[in-house]
């Protein structure tokens, strides 16, 4: 239970991955991250089995010091 995807580099060299059928999912700086966010965030969102979050939905607070 997957999506069959590849991964390429773009001339600008930035990695991208796109489903079999040429839909693109992730595009990433490094090879690493981009295998990451498509395995981890993109395919489990996709297949609605995704339980994690990537931020904080809603919130007009910055954090750090300015």
């Amino acid at each position: 239970m997957g999506i069959d995807y590849t991964i390429e580099e773009s001339r600008f060299g930035l990695f991208i991955s796109a489903k079999t059928d040429g839909t693109e999912m992730v595009t990433s700086g490094t090879l690493d991250d981009c295998i990451r966010a498509t395995n981890d965030v993109h395919i489990p969102v996709l297949l609605g089995c995704f339980e994690g979050y990537t931020s904080e939905p809603r919130s007009g607070t910055v954090g750090g010091k300015l």
